[in-house]
Order: C-alpha cells, then structure tokens, then sequence
C-alpha cells in the first residue's frame, strides 16, 4: 500500500484525532476494511442491518468523520455505511490513484459488491456528491435513491475563488491557512468543531491526498432517461458555485428531483445547518417515488 501519510507517526497521529472525532457520533458502529484493485477502503457502519442500505460519501479532505451531526438521524431509517474516499483524507489505504471518473466507479463498484449491495440510496456532499452523481449515471440499477449536498462541481462550474482558498491550505498547511479556507465555506463564519477541526488539521500538515479526480459538470445529455429519485441540497449562501443557476440546471437535467435552497446555509450545510438537512432528508428517504417522466 502506497500511504498518503509523511510517516507512520503522522498516520497515528491522524488516525488518533480520527477516533477522537467518532466520539461525536455518540454512536456505536464497526469499523472494517474492504480490498478493492485500488486499496483497501475503510468503511464505518451504523444502525439495523435488517433496514435498507445508504451509503454516505464524504467532501474532499473531511472523511467520514464529517457526518457526526447526521448519523444519528439516518439511523432512524437506514442501515448506514460512511466510506472513507480512495485517495483522500481518511484510514482508506491506496495502493493506486484515482485518475478519473470511470475507475472512481470501478472502485465504488467494488465497494458496493463486497459490502454487499445489490441496491442501496447513495448520498454524498461536496466531491462525495459528485462521486455519488458519477456512479449513479453509469449505473443507475445500483442505486435507489440519490442524495447530493452541495455537490461540488456537477450542475455548474466552480468558482475559481475555491482553489485560492482550498490550494494554500494544502501548500502550506498551516493553521491559518486551513481555518481561513474553512471559515469561507462557512454560512455563519464559524470555525469548525473543535474535535473534527483538529483531525482536519493533522490532515492538512501530514498527510497528502492522491485522487485525482476533477469535479467537472456533467452534460445535459448525461442524463436522459435518469430515473433515480433525487434529494439537492444547495445553500442560499454557497461559495463554490452560484446556487440558485447550479439549482435551475439540475431541475433541467433530473426529471425526479427534489430541491433545496437552505436558508443561510454555505457550503457547510451538513454541519452548520444540521437539523434542516437531517429533517428534509429523513422526509425524502421516508417518501414513496414515481417512476421519473419526462
């Protein structure tokens, strides 16, 4: 395996700070490694497992740590699986890089066989969500229903202010650096969870992440005859995109899509604005679904 880490002590170190973190989830899980051609995956798993599957994607650099304040709402209605992302931030261990969008489906493929799961609801934020949205198009039999927040890229280009804030943090990996990155992706200009922020943290100064992968936007004619049931959550204050032209593109292209504009909400939206994302997604989860027309 090919570690994204400087050392064995800076994956301890991040790896303790990552525990730290599962703390907040005041919930108990197991933890297991899937192998996969790419590496072995880390998957955290929550819940009943007699109820249906979702599996949780995490956003870029944040693991699967960042879903603390929504597990224990998803529980209530689905047997949960938080994957940590080849190539990222995370306990994933890569033995290969992620070029592109057709091997991140290879390996969510394989992921999904080994768990296994012949069909589950696929959710994720930021890069996760993308992700989520890749894998769905190239093989909508796998999933049931779709859930994106804050999708990075996907129905409307990135602001090029979103590499100068997320590059220096990389480059330089310093506290200021990181926070400031962070703060502008928050709605209400607050700093990260202390706990999780720390994990973030030993990331960003040990650790360097290997997927490759580029969040474009997928094309119109992408997604003809897409049939999956569709949660967006998109926050009225987003940074990355300008979320009202990112919203009226993805209900041109989903013909079974439910959106969101949340109130105040920025590219945190999962954390900050916890409650009205972990309410209108029990809702969709809880809904019964048409088949899509067009």
């Amino acid at each position: 395996m090919e570690s994204i880490f400087k050392s064995r002590a800076a994956e301890e170190e991040y790896h303790q700070c990552y525990e730290k973190s599962l703390e907040c989830f005041e919930l108990a899980g197991t933890s297991r490694y899937i192998a996969t051609s790419f590496g072995d995956t880390h998957v955290l798993s929550f819940g009943d497992p007699s109820k249906e599957p979702l599996i949780l994607l995490h956003g870029m650099t944040m693991s699967s740590t960042m879903w603390f304040p929504n597990l224990k709402h998803l529980v209530q209605e689905r047997y949960v699986y938080a994957v940590d992302v080849m190539g990222d931030f995370g306990k994933s261990r890569p033995k290969g890089v992620i070029k592109n969008r057709q091997a991140a489906n290879r390996w969510m493929l394989e992921v999904m066989d080994a768990l296994p799961c012949s069909k589950a609801d696929l959710a994720g934020h930021s890069m996760g969500g993308f992700l989520s949205l890749n894998f769905a198009l190239a093989y909508p039999d796998r999933v049931s229903k779709l859930l994106l927040y804050a999708p990075a890229g996907t129905f409307h280009r990135m602001s090029l202010k979103f590499f100068a804030k997320i590059y220096p943090a990389l480059l330089f990996h310093t506290e200021k650096w990181i926070d400031r990155a962070f703060l502008w992706f928050s709605g209400r200009g607050e700093p990260l969870h202390p706990v999780f922020r720390a994990q973030v943290i030993a990331g960003y100064r040990h650790a360097k992440p290997r997927l490759q992968v580029m969040s474009g936007v997928f094309g119109e004619e992408e997604f003809e005859h897409f049939p999956i049931p569709t949660l967006l959550l998109i926050g009225d204050r987003e940074v990355i995109y300008p979320a009202e032209k990112a919203m009226a593109n993805a209900k041109r292209f989903i013909p079974n899509l439910e959106p969101h504009l949340i109130a105040g909400a920025s590219h945190s939206l999962t954390m900050e604005h916890a409650d009205a994302v972990n309410e209108l997604t029990l809702s969709f989860l809880q809904k019964e679904h048409a088949p899509a027309m067009r």
